[in-house]
């Protein structure tokens, strides 16, 4: 629906603002879950398969909660009608298109996980509740090192998992560190899962695409999408991302970009292997213009490129590769938060103004100490 239409509130209520979860009947075709929050301006945020999410206008969030209260197109469409000034016709086009998307989720999980082309979507909101939230499992990078933090068990992770569920947010990124080194990774993964959240993994771990059985373990607990650590000067083969790219998984490869990199050509590679996105940020400070380069290069290309990933996090005697990222690229994007192997929630881009620690706080109020 290319407008977004408004209902007049002296005649109808608002769709009423939560979180509601919907899932099909066990003798459909295909069958399929969904969630969605109500935001506060009426927008709303619709999570498919706990895989991928749709980010829906007015009218939109309208329609999905129809749809959640076990509604047939028939009621759909008369209550469209009395709400709306729309024409029959094309509200009956819009909403078998919108159909058609979930299914197209469904039937393809190798796909974003934020979708905005619906034909419901929609600006981004002014709710101070995040799409996602990065957990920061480990600080550690290798299983012989210790941490700066007193890591959460399986079980404490799985109540902030639950809390950030409740609170609304519908995607979990797990960071570290290196979070693979957690044995307990996919059993949060699969926690996320049957939650009903979206999950994302942060790594710059070999193992995920040379341990195929490794691999499959979080495939199979519900991982979402993937973001590869992966240095395009280091040892490793790129040839080797191929066990990953052949999954049905959204992976992002992110790369550091040096004084002298000239990557153009790499990524056309990456890209025509099977890589869905890339993201790239300067090595060091010098490299900056060689990233503008590589931007400008890339720019007419039909290329997925992710400005707002998170960073891992280093022990304390580490650079921090944050403080290399451009302040006037990452102030144009939306406030993620992260949580820390401890509980301690920051803002993504500013980790060293903690806001409260998750454990006993909610994340309102955490969100209100901004």
């Amino acid at each position: 629906m290319p407008q977004n239409l408004r209902a007049d509130l002296d005649q109808f209520q608002p769709t009423p603002r939560g979180f509601y979860s919907y899932h099909t009947s066990d003798n459909v075709l295909i069958p399929y879950r969904l969630h969605l929050r109500v935001l506060p301006d009426h927008t709303g945020i619709l999570i498919v398969n706990a895989a991928s999410i749709l980010r829906l206008n007015e009218s939109g969030t309208y329609f999905a909660w129809l749809k959640m209260q076990g509604k047939s197109e028939e009621e759909i469409i008369k209550d469209f009608l009395r709400r709306y000034q729309v024409d029959e016709t094309s509200l009956k086009s819009d909403l078998q298109r919108f159909d058609q998307q979930i299914l197209t989720i469904v039937r393809d999980p190798d796909q974003a996980p934020l979708i905005t082309s619906t034909g419901f979507e929609t600006l981004a909101s002014d709710d101070a509740v995040p799409l996602r939230v990065n957990f920061c499992l480990t600080d550690r990078w290798e299983d012989t090192t210790v941490g700066s933090y007193q890591e959460l068990t399986a079980e404490q992770w799985k109540a902030l998992l639950r809390k950030t569920f409740e609170a609304g947010i519908p995607q979990v990124i797990f960071i570290g560190g290196e979070p693979t080194l957690r044995s307990d990774l996919a059993e949060l993964i699969e926690y996320t899962e049957v939650l009903g959240m979206v999950s994302g993994l942060l790594t710059a771990s070999s193992r995920i695409y040379q341990d195929r059985e490794y691999l499959e373990s979080l495939l199979n607990g519900g991982l979402d999408h993937l973001i590869i650590e992966f240095d395009p000067e280091g040892e490793q083969d790129p040839k080797q991302l191929q066990l990953v790219f052949d999954q049905d998984l959204f992976t992002c490869i992110r790369f550091p970009v040096r004084r002298l990199s000239e990557l153009n050509a790499w990524v056309s590679d990456l890209v025509q292997a099977g890589a869905n996105a890339i993201s790239f940020y300067a090595a060091d400070l010098t490299s900056h213009d060689r990233v503008a380069h590589l931007t400008q290069q890339l720019a007419e290309q039909d290329l997925v490129i992710e400005q707002d990933l998170p960073f891992p996090q280093y022990p304390d005697n580490r650079e921090h590769r944050s403080e290399l990222y451009s302040p006037e690229v990452t102030d144009h994007y939306p406030i993620y938060y992260t949580v820390f192997p401890d509980g301690t929630v920051a803002n993504q881009n500013r980790t060293d103004h903690p806001l409260g620690n998750l454990l006993d706080s909610d994340w309102n109020d955490l969100i209100e100490n901004r």
